[in-house]
């Protein structure tokens, strides 16, 4: 059973050095090697007289000795031998018994085929400069193939290697983001049951609408949360359920409209991108007033593009010698991590603050 298992490896290994031989990309370097030898030696060694004659026999012997080292050597594996000096002795034993079967073959085709015989004195002397030639131009030859075939390999490891840091970066990315959303959720969370605990003493009736408000924006928000991206239309229903809770908070000062372009919405971003935004604006611009405000969240087409634009009329605050807090620090990492440097983020706080985002066009379509 060994035995045979042994043999069966073997034809394996024999098959796969055999495929590698039949390349085609290695035998047209081949047979242009082998040209370029036989027009130098031709060049060099052509005698007066009938120079087709010449050229043939050149020819001939350049390509059958060629030819039959470099099967030899791809079929036999010496090349895979590990230690230096037995993989020469090898190599140079190729080269002989090549020079010797090129020469054979190339005195039977001349004599048989093109009927150009060759004289029975001239046997000795044409093996001897063919064996030769066969040692200095095998020698040649191998170096290229190997230096070739070690540059192809130390080409496909870089490659390799890039793949896997390509690919170590996108998980990377993708655990950085994880990360984000997974403090996205209990932030809002936390926001939110803050907002009822503050309730419960004052107006329990309210606390409990916000509870149930609560209950559906955490089922729909769990729902996104396994979507890495979410569709516009979806975003924005999250941020209608955040809103109408704290509506039921602030009573008449808070009020809010959202608008959004139709074509947009199946546009794919970030899932909870906007909410955090938008809780920015309640939180540090409409609730801490007396008289509140207005928050507006409107959605349009530009293009290749989707532009966003989130205002409210708040207190506003100065964004240049103000610490980001959580969530517009959260929401620039996102957007990085995301698209690169394939969008646009401000911020003004003149009167209020107005957030513009320019986000590049990703439409999933609706399959449902």
């Amino acid at each position: 059973m060994n035995r045979k298992l042994h043999e069966l490896r073997k034809l394996a290994k024999f098959q796969e050095r055999l495929a590698g031989a039949l390349q085609w990309q290695r035998l047209g370097i081949l047979v242009v090697i082998d040209t370029l030898i036989a027009l130098l030696l031709f060049f060099i060694l052509a005698k007066q007289g009938n120079w087709f004659s010449s050229f043939v026999q050149v020819f001939s012997c350049a390509h059958a000795i060629g030819t039959s080292i470099y099967f030899l050597v791809m079929l036999s594996g010496v090349i895979e031998i590990k230690n230096l000096w037995k993989r020469l002795i090898g190599l140079t034993g190729i080269f002989v018994l090549g020079g010797l079967n090129g020469t054979l073959i190339v005195v039977a085709v001349n004599d048989a085929v093109l009927e150009i015989p060759l004289p029975a004195e001239s046997y000795e002397s044409l093996l001897a400069t063919n064996i030769f030639l066969s040692l200095f131009f095998g020698a040649l030859v191998n170096s290229y193939f190997a230096l070739r075939d070690k540059l192809e390999s130390t080409a496909a490891k870089l490659a390799e290697k890039e793949i896997n840091e390509q690919r170590l970066l996108q998980l990377k990315t993708k655990a950085e983001l994880e990360a984000l959303r997974a403090k996205v959720n209990p932030h809002f969370l936390f926001n939110t049951l803050n907002s009822i605990a503050s309730l419960i003493p004052v107006d329990p009736a309210k606390a409990e609408a916000m509870v149930q408000k609560l209950a559906h924006l955490l089922r729909f928000t769990l729902d996104a949360s396994h979507h890495e991206m979410m569709k516009l239309v979806d975003e924005l229903q999250v941020i209608r359920e955040y809103l109408a809770i704290e509506k039921i908070r602030l009573g008449e000062r808070l009020s809010y409209e959202i608008n959004m372009d139709e074509a947009l919405a199946n546009v794919l971003i970030p899932g909870l991108l906007l909410q955090p935004l938008v809780e920015n604006s309640v939180k540090h611009g409409i609730a801490p007033t007396k008289t509140g405000g207005q928050i507006a969240l409107k959605c349009h087409a530009d293009g290749k593009f989707c532009h966003i634009e989130i205002s409210d009329t708040g207190q506003g605050f100065d964004h240049a010698n103000t610490e980001e807090n959580f969530g517009l620090g959260s929401v620039r990492e996102r957007l990085a991590l995301n698209y690169g440097e394939n969008y646009e983020f401000q911020i003004k706080a003149e009167q209020g603050v107005q957030i513009f985002l320019r986000l590049p066009y990703e439409i999933q379509n609706d399959t449902h």
